[in-house]
């Protein structure tokens, strides 16, 4: 951001602002702090502790937004500080700054997680695993390291906050990708490999009942394609290029029809 000010793009500036609020405060930190917000006696402190920093980062996020949004981010300054803030303005408090030393082995360790969680994810998504269901993961320990990060050290570290975001069950670590057999499907997350266990369910019954409409549909435009070909007049009087698409469609539509009657012969019964 200071970068894109230096250079007068404040268009560049306003998006890396919009992507910080909504990306990485709103869709992962606000997620992974619920995580904490547990006021048992045994975790009130843990959860206070959280809720502070959580004010902290929005107040500190309030002033990276204001030379863009002046007026409602003063509103909620003002509100953090239950009308009596530090300054009269928030535009006369710090602009936020980055301790790269401090922060920066903390940063590349939170996108490694993002990335071994969208992973997971879009592996979710692509086996079409139901939004609900919890599934075990596996995690290829061969290379467990990340430049200078350790990554076994880190999934252990925040194993809750994987399982919650990416609807993992279990976390199994594993030396080589032959665990399992040959139907996993591993994906890379930069020097290691995860794969989600998940068999998918089938529905006979509904199964059968989609099979067995698709074979009718199939049958009626056979029949009915059947009899114009068999129709001497209808074949002497419709132009050539029609009469060979109508061979080409029953062509195809026969190979559909023995594919779904195959399908559907396959189906257990009972």
């Amino acid at each position: 951001i200071n970068d894109s000010l230096k250079s007068y793009r404040f268009d560049d500036a306003a998006n890396s602002i919009y992507q910080f609020f909504w990306g990485s405060f709103c869709d992962w930190y606000l997620e992974i702090v619920k995580l904490r917000l547990d006021f048992a006696d045994s975790a009130r402190e843990s959860a206070r502790a959280a809720l502070a920093t959580l004010v902290s980062v929005f107040e500190a996020a309030l002033r990276l937004l204001s030379p863009f949004m002046p007026f409602i981010t003063e509103e909620l300054w003002h509100a953090i500080y239950d009308g009596v803030p530090p300054a009269k303005s928030i535009a006369l408090v710090r602009y936020p700054e980055l301790d790269y030393q401090t922060d920066l082995h903390n940063i590349a360790q939170m996108e490694k997680l993002q990335d071994l969680i969208r992973t997971a994810r879009e592996e979710r998504k692509d086996r079409e695993i139901p939004e609900k269901e919890f599934v075990p993961m596996l995690v290829i320990t061969s290379a467990s390291r990340d430049f200078a990060i350790n990554l076994n050290e880190l999934i252990n570290q925040n194993a809750e906050i994987i399982q919650r975001l990416a609807k993992v069950s279990t976390i199994t670590f594993h030396a080589h990708r032959e665990v399992g057999g040959d139907g996993i499907n591993w994906r890379s997350v930069g020097f290691t490999d995860i794969a989600l266990l998940h068999e998918k369910l089938r529905d006979i019954p509904a199964e059968r009942e989609r099979l067995t409409k698709e074979l009718a549909k199939h049958e009626k435009v056979l029949t009915a394609n059947d009899a114009r070909l068999a129709d001497e007049k209808f074949i002497g009087k419709a132009p050539p290029h029609i009469v060979e698409g109508l061979r080409k469609q029953t062509a195809e539509t026969r190979t559909l029809h023995d594919k779904a009657r195959a399908a559907l012969d396959a189906l257990p019964t009972g």
